[in-house]
């Protein structure tokens, strides 16, 4: 049954792609809303289907809450599963920083 809330959250969701959309097409505002979904000007598989996934986990968080069956167990878990790849990334992607006498020596 579909319940007010659902549909406060449509509308939301709708507001956030039109923005989106909005900023990807205003000249001079440097937002590629493709960037979200593309890899070195191709479509990622790995992008999109992790946009679909927050999406899908998202709504199924929400839609939870709104009927009152959100426990902290689930809650954990989908912040644990969005929060650890980013955390993941900032501690083991340790680049180095290129020095420019290694720029001179090629």
């Amino acid at each position: 049954m579909m319940q007010p809330m659902h549909i406060v959250l449509a509308v939301a969701v709708a507001a956030i792609v039109a923005s989106f959309w909005r900023a990807h097409k205003t000249p001079g505002f440097e937002f590629n809303a493709f960037d979200l979904i593309m890899s070195k000007g191709k479509v990622d598989k790995i992008a999109v289907a992790f946009m679909l996934v927050l999406i899908l986990s998202s709504w199924v968080i929400v839609d939870l809450q709104v009927n009152g069956r959100l426990t902290e167990g689930y809650f954990a878990i989908y912040t644990g599963a969005w929060i650890t790849p980013l955390v993941a990334k900032v501690v083991f992607n340790k680049t180095e920083p290129v020095k420019t006498d290694d720029l001179s020596k090629t």
